[in-house]
This record gives C-alpha cells, structure tokens and sequence, in this order.
C-alpha cells in the first residue's frame, strides 16, 4: 500500500513539473507562432524590343552593308524616337544596305533613317550640303601641315604669289572644311592621311568656290590646319574673313570679295 502511495506521489510531482514547464514556455513566448507571410505577387518584366543598331563605327560617307547592322535588345520605354525596330521593319538590314552615311554613327548606336541617303548620284554629291560646292586644290606636303591634314579636318586658306619683288602671301578663306583627299574621306580612316603631291576637296559656297579658282591661276594655295578647338562651325561667322583677291587682267587690277 505504501509502495503505491508512493508511486502515485512521484507521478503527481512529474505531472506538476510538466505543467510549470509548459507555463514558463507560454510566458515566455516561445510557443508564439509566427504570422504567415504573404507571398509576394512576381513582378511583371518590363517589355523589350529589338532594335537596329550600328555593329561598329561608321564614318561620315561610309556606304553600309548588312554587317554594319545589328539587333540589340532594348527596354520599350527607352526606346529612342525614330529607331528602327525589328517589329517594324524585320528586313531593315538589306533595306538599309548600300545607303550613305551622312553623318558618323558610332557603334551600338540606333540607326535612324534620317542619317541614311539613298540616292543615285555621286558620293560626293550626295553628302554635300545643300548650298554648298566642292572644289579640289592640288597640295603638296611642304603647303599642307607636312601631312598631317584628314579628311572632316577645317584649314585656312592661304595664297602665295611670287614676282620680280618676291613672294607675298595672304589668307583669303579661314575655317574651311575638307571633304576628301583624293577619293578617300573621312569614312575610311585608314587612308586619309594627307600625302605630298595630292589633292584636296574642300566644302566651299559657291562665291568661295569662285575665289579659289581664280587664286589657283595666280598663286600657290597654301592649307594651314587649325585647332580642334578653333574650329566649330559658328566659328565660320565669328573668324571668317571678308577678304577679296586682287588678280590683273589686261593691265588692270580687280578684287573677287568673298561672300
């Protein structure tokens, strides 16, 4: 009997432990169970769209091919306004191929119609402004900064006339932009060093073209290369000089002005 008491006893004291275990659990929060998180709701991608690009730097008068193309993947929000896109124009590649550039586009920059001429007159004709003219003047190394003139780079015109006296000289056209040397222009950079004995095609207007002429007739034109930084375009209206050429036609002396 007193064996039993005591095994009932030892029973009781455990079920008390257990159950001041457990309250101590339930203070101290550990059986507090954690709010089920929501799931978050997959963000939605923004949509892309394929769009024309240049493969690689392409010079000013550089006729394409379909390799200097590529589609590139862009965000349909940044899409720049008059890009080509592959939605669009899926045959863009062979429809622009063959086409000038009339402006340099560098590489992975969107093709835009607009920068393209299609055209079956000349090159040079073709990248000429409007109201301009290109005139050639023979060169020589010694009267063209020793070489070192490219094609897109702006020059000075100078004359030199020799007579019984000697030599004088004088610029007759400040900011001038060159085109070409020779058949090479500023879309093949790998040729367009100015060597002796070549020639020079000059963006000129059509009075400028005039003066050049004549001045080819009495002297040796003379290309001084300016600064990069002396030769924005605005600079034509801020340094051009309104200066004529004086030449002599039967015993009289007249000046062609520049306009």
């Amino acid at each position: 009997m007193v064996m039993k008491f005591a095994r009932i006893f030892v029973l009781a004291i455990a079920v008390a432990a257990g159950f001041i275990a457990f309250r101590m659990v339930m203070m101290s929060g550990g059986s507090r169970t954690d709010a089920p998180k929501t799931a978050e709701a997959p963000k939605e991608a923004a949509k892309e769209a394929e769009v024309l690009v240049a493969a690689k730097d392409i010079g000013l008068g550089m006729k394409l091919s379909p390799a200097d193309f590529s589609w590139a993947s862009w965000p349909e929000s940044t899409v720049p306004k008059g890009a080509l896109t592959k939605t669009a124009e899926p045959d863009a590649q062979e429809v622009y191929a063959g086409r000038i550039a009339r402006a340099p586009i560098f590489a992975g920059e969107p093709i835009r119609p607009e920068r393209l001429i299609s055209t079956d007159k000349g090159f040079m004709a073709a990248i000429l402004p409007k109201g301009k003219r290109a005139i050639a003047v023979s060169v020589e190394a010694e009267t063209s900064a020793g070489g070192f003139i490219l094609p897109g780079d702006k020059v000075d015109l100078i004359l030199t006339r020799k007579s019984d006296r000697g030599a004088t000289s004088e610029t007759i056209l400040e900011n001038v932009r060159v085109l070409a040397i020779d058949t090479t222009t500023a879309g093949e950079p790998d040729q367009k060093n100015l060597s002796p004995k070549r020639t020079a095609t000059l963006e000129l207007t059509l009075r400028q073209s005039e003066v050049v002429a004549q001045s080819q007739q009495i002297g040796t034109i003379s290309l001084a290369l300016r600064s990069a930084q002396d030769s924005a375009d605005d600079a034509d209206k801020e340094n051009s000089r309104r200066r004529g050429v004086s030449y002599v036609k039967y015993g009289v002396t007249s000046q062609s002005g520049v306009k």
